[in-house]
């Protein structure tokens, strides 16, 4: 897996006086990723070349406010998870800004802490499913995650256009923008971006593997190679994580290199 071609070293071509610098563009991606999988990193390489990512951040949630926290794997064996599945995708970070929080954070609240750190000139896309938009004033706090951040929303084909416009309406959002249907483009997304905070639909959305899958394959004894990275798949043998009692396959060992 690779992320966007690196950017030659050196100093940077002369820009004239009167040209403003680009706003720096960071995907906000969150999630318990226990364990991340292929359907995490599929999805956020695709968003991150449409929206031109300068920088795709991975948020490991340390205890997910609707979740039995008691069945949830510790927060930092998550996160050395997401850490070991992006070392080939250059422009991802993996934050701990949720595990480090004194008590368990909101959306809101981390989106908020971010674009203190970023500052108000960063663009900052926060990626969520067409069932949490939806479902979105059921969040704390969701008016000002809306005012921090734009959203995409990766939509399914059972949600109409017209009814997630109309919901963004409701919410005070900016503007709608449709990106599904081929339309996606870099060039789509820039001229959409300035003048307020705005949700952009596409149809893309994760493949079809999901954390439960990997997590009963693991207690199977089965193999996970088709749903995780290879480094991942050895740091869940290593440790015995999801396995009660049964070790996973795998045609590797941590000695290979």
């Amino acid at each position: 897996m690779t992320g966007r071609t690196r950017k030659p070293s050196g100093p940077a071509a002369p820009r004239a006086a009167d040209t403003p610098a680009p706003r720096r563009r960071v995907g906000l991606l969150g999630g318990t990723f226990d364990p991340i999988h292929y359907g995490h990193l599929r999805l956020a390489e695709s968003l991150a070349a449409i929206f031109n990512f300068d920088e795709l951040l991975f948020i490991p949630t340390y205890s997910p406010p609707h979740k039995d926290f008691d069945r949830v794997t510790s927060a930092y064996h998550r996160y050395a998870m997401t850490v070991l599945a992006t070392l080939q995708m250059d422009i991802a970070t993996v934050s701990m800004v949720e595990i480090f929080a004194p008590e368990r954070p909101y959306t809101a609240d981390t989106v908020a802490t971010l674009r203190k750190a970023y500052g108000p000139d960063a663009h900052l896309f926060f990626m969520m499913g067409a069932d949490s938009f939806v479902s979105l004033p059921k969040w704390e706090r969701y008016e000002t995650l809306l005012d921090s951040c734009h959203l995409i929303v990766m939509t399914r084909p059972k949600y109409e256009v017209g009814d997630l416009a109309t919901l963004a309406e409701q919410y005070g959002v900016g503007r709608v923008i449709d990106l599904r249907g081929g339309r996606a483009s870099q060039r789509a997304v820039t001229s959409n971006l300035e003048a307020g905070m705005h949700v952009f639909l596409t149809d893309l959305f994760a493949i079809d593997v999901s954390a439960t899958d990997v997590r009963q394959a693991v207690s199977e004894g089965r193999s996970i190679a088709r749903f995780v990275p290879p480094l991942v798949e050895r740091y869940i043998h290593v440790y015995g994580l999801y396995s009660n009692g049964h070790h996973i396959q795998t045609d590797t060992t941590l000695d290979d290199q």
